[in-house]
């Protein structure tokens, strides 16, 4: 799911605020892949395939990360990179967007901050593309 263009940009912020010891590194890429890709279908853990690995490991660690405000972090560390390469920082629809039945404010919030993040490394991917 992730380009090598979008991981580049992705895993040094991803780094800093990450925390470690539960996802092995050689797992963290594929995680993701199976969160952001939840989150661009905006759909249930269930429904995410099964090549990027078990949807509870998913869940798991999207919901632990919210907890520690990692796709806080890792939002604003990816619009302080926009912003530095002088690069456009696409919104999101918010009438559009259903928070995936998230009954807490914070699994929201970070719901919300994932589609966020999702939508930028989207138009990294069509900037990769153009260049």
């Amino acid at each position: 799911m992730l380009t090598e263009a979008q991981w580049a940009v992705l895993a040094p912020l991803l780094e800093g605020c990450r925390p470690r010891g539960k996802t092995q590194p050689h797992d963290l890429k594929r995680t993701l892949d199976a969160i952001l890709w939840r989150h661009w279908h905006d759909t249930n853990w269930r429904a995410v395939p099964a090549q990027y690995g078990p949807w509870w490991m998913a869940a798991q660690t999207f919901i632990r990360w919210s907890r520690l405000g990692v796709w806080e972090q890792l939002h604003g560390r990816l619009v302080r990179h926009f912003e530095e390469q002088g690069l456009p920082i696409p919104g999101i629809d918010h009438d559009e967007f259903a928070y995936g039945g998230a009954r807490k404010k914070e699994l929201q919030d970070s719901e919300l901050q994932v589609r966020q993040i999702a939508n930028m490394l989207l138009s990294v991917q069509k900037q990769a593309a153009v260049a």
